[in-house]
């Protein structure tokens, strides 16, 4: 459906602010549905069709659901999606319009408990042959996941200099494909890991040099509130290996950079796409980019799919102003 391909847009207004670093943006927002999952879904759904699969069951935060919804309804294959039961109504609305059958769970996604219970009766299902399991994981749908590479390979096409990429972690499978399959083809570009403080999976195995542990979700960043080990113990080990960091970012922290992406660069992103920046400022402050070096963050979803968020950054809705009084009204705007 065109999924790929998507632009790197150097930053007009926050990078010159950022220490002289050049800063630039991978809008993975102009994929077809609005995010890199459909990278993922076209990959895994082409496998599927040639073994003759009918029927999906998945997991999703929004995004891959409505990816799947999409392409499955092109290509008539019923599917299923799990969601946790506060999802944002923009990641909700495409799956049931595309004619997917959704399943909202109270806790799922922010209860390791609840989420590896679900998964347990997918998993379960799946086994019977009935069904394929889509989870974009690499622990489940590697071939699908294969997809989610093809990233870094035009980041390298791109910007064959690029120092530093800033990636967005919840369950860990975007940041082991970009960072794996850009150690594979320029191994001096450095991988970092952003991730909110309110799920920190990733963020606690790498600061107290353990394995990924199962954390309670606190984070309201919809798409990055995975709570136990998918691909984290992945993206870990790649981390290590990459020579990346791991950037922890408050709620807050998000939210203020989607409004400067949205106020100073005109790109209109839900707050997971904006977690790179925020990632990427971190690292300015405390040293690890240095003036000078180019910066990628990732993009990785469109602000459709989380209206309430962007509400929040619209101090009052236009008012009405009758016919007469539009001279007027920019009259004082103007002043």
């Amino acid at each position: 459906m065109g999924e790929g391909g998507t632009p790197l847009v150097e930053s007009l207004r926050i990078g010159p602010k950022l220490s002289g670093v050049r800063l630039a943006f991978k809008l993975e927002l102009s994929n077809p549905t609005g995010s890199y999952k459909d990278r993922f879904i076209a990959a895994e759904l082409e496998h599927l069709l040639a073994r003759g699969v009918r029927l999906c069951v998945a997991t999703s935060s929004g995004n891959t659901g409505s990816s799947l919804a999409a392409y499955c309804a092109r290509h008539a294959v019923a599917c299923a999606i799990v969601v946790n039961a506060d999802a944002p109504a923009g990641k909700l609305l495409p799956m049931e319009a595309h004619g997917a059958r959704l399943l909202r769970v109270p806790g799922f996604a922010s209860s390791a408990e609840v989420t590896e219970a679900v998964f347990a009766d997918l998993r379960e299902l799946a086994a019977g042959g009935r069904a394929a399991l889509v989870v974009s994981a690499f622990r489940f749908c590697p071939v699908g996941m294969e997809g989610v590479k093809t990233i870094a390979r035009e980041l390298q096409a791109q910007a064959p200099g690029v120092d530093h990429v800033f990636v967005p972690v919840g369950g860990g499978g975007l940041f082991a494909a970009v960072s794996a399959e850009m150690r594979r083809i320029r191994p001096g570009t450095r991988v970092h890991a952003v991730q909110p403080n309110g799920c920190p999976t990733v963020l606690n195995a790498v600061r107290l040099s353990k394995t990924v542990e199962s954390v309670e979700s606190a984070t309201r960043i919809s798409g990055l509130s995975v709570p136990f080990d998918i691909d984290a113990s992945l993206a870990v080990r790649l981390l290590r290996e990459g020579g990346g960091e791991a950037f922890g970012v408050d709620d807050g922290e998000v939210f203020a950079a989607q409004r400067e992406m949205l106020r100073e660069e005109g790109i209109y992103c839900e707050p997971a796409g904006a977690a790179a920046l925020a990632g990427a400022r971190r690292a300015v402050a405390q040293g690890v980019v240095k003036p000078g070096e180019q910066c990628v963050c990732l993009v990785t979803g469109h602000g459709s799919k989380d209206t309430d968020s962007i509400r929040r950054h619209i101090a009052a809705p236009g008012a009405p102003v009758e016919p007469g009084g539009v001279k007027r009204a920019l009259a004082e705007w103007m002043s």
